[in-house]
């Protein structure tokens, strides 16, 4: 799995928020598109790094426990 730097962005303000957090949270704690944001959790969720449950105008996503080991082994 190639490390993007935005997207570890992502994860780590998903491990800061254990109880999971709104898109458009994330969209404005880390200064990125919408669009940007949405993408890098769509494919946390194909590799099983965060859970994605999306809605009408966002969703919400919460880290899982590989999601954690891959911060980990990404030294974060």
């Amino acid at each position: 799995m190639p490390v993007d730097k935005d997207r570890n962005r992502v994860l780590v303000a998903l491990r800061d928020q254990p109880q999971g957090v709104e898109i458009q949270q994330l969209v404005q704690a880390l200064n990125l598109p919408f669009d940007v944001v949405e993408r890098h959790l769509r494919y946390c969720a194909d590799y099983d790094l965060a859970t994605l449950k999306k809605k009408k105008n966002g969703g919400t996503a919460v880290i899982t426990g590989r999601g954690r080991d891959y911060l980990t082994r990404q030294g974060l």
